[in-house]
C-alpha cells in the first residue's frame, strides 16, 4: 500500500507534448543490436545443437559398424545337465568381445545371465550357466559386449541356438 500512495501523478494539465523521446538514430541503432544480439544467441544454440546431432550419429555408426560388421559370434554347441546349461561360443569377428549376455527362453519364461569375459579373434570358450525353471528350454541367445571409445556397449544377438540336447 505504501507503494501506491508513494507514485506521484502529473499535475493536471501537465503537456506530454513538449516531452522529447530519443532520436530516430539511436532507437535505429539499438534496433539493430538487438537483432544482432538475437541472430548471434540462436547461432551459438544452433551451433552447439548440430555438434551433439553429429556426435550422436557419429556413435551410433561406429556401434552399428562394430556390432554388425567386426563382431560375429557362433554358438557351437549347447547343451543341459542337472542344474547347469553348458554353451560353447567361439569368436569369429575382428574386434574383441568384452563380455557377453547369454539368454535361456523357455516354454514358460526366459532369463539372462551377463558374463564378463574377453574373447579375440578366434576363441572358442565354454560357458556354464545355473539352469532355472523356464519349463522346456527352446531357443538360447548370446548378445555380445564391446567396447567403443571406452564405452561398453552391447549389440543386437548375435547367434541363436535351437538343437539343446542333454550333456
Amino acid at each position: 500500500s505504501h507503494l501506491l500512495t508513494s507514485f506521484k501523478y502529473p499535475k493536471a494539465g501537465y503537456n506530454y507534448m513538449n516531452k522529447r523521446g530519443i532520436s530516430p538514430i539511436i532507437s535505429t541503432v539499438l534496433l539493430i543490436c538487438m537483432v544482432v544480439l538475437i541472430a548471434v544467441v540462436i547461432l551459438a544454440w544452433s551451433g552447439t545443437f548440430t555438434r551433439g546431432l553429429l556426435k550422436h550419429a557419429d556413435e551410433t555408426s561406429e556401434k552399428m559398424t562394430a556390432c554388425e560388421s567386426q563382431t560375429n559370434l557362433d554358438i557351437r554347441s549347447a547343451c543341459t545337465r542337472d542344474d547347469t546349461i553348458t554353451v560353447m561360443v567361439e569368436s569369429l569377428g575382428s574386434k574383441k568381445v568384452t563380455g557377453l549376455i547369454i539368454r535361456v527362453l523357455g516354454t514358460s519364461g526366459g532369463y539372462q545371465k551377463d558374463v564378463e569375459t574377453e574373447m579375440n579373434v578366434a576363441d572358442l570358450k565354454r560357458f556354464d550357466i545355473e539352469k532355472q525353471d523356464v519349463g522346456t528350454i527352446s531357443k538360447i541367445e548370446i548378445l555380445p559386449k564391446v567396447d567403443i571409445q571406452g564405452k561398453i556397449e552391447i549389440c543386437g544377438i548375435a547367434d541363436t541356438y535351437t538343437a539343446l540336447n542333454a550333456c
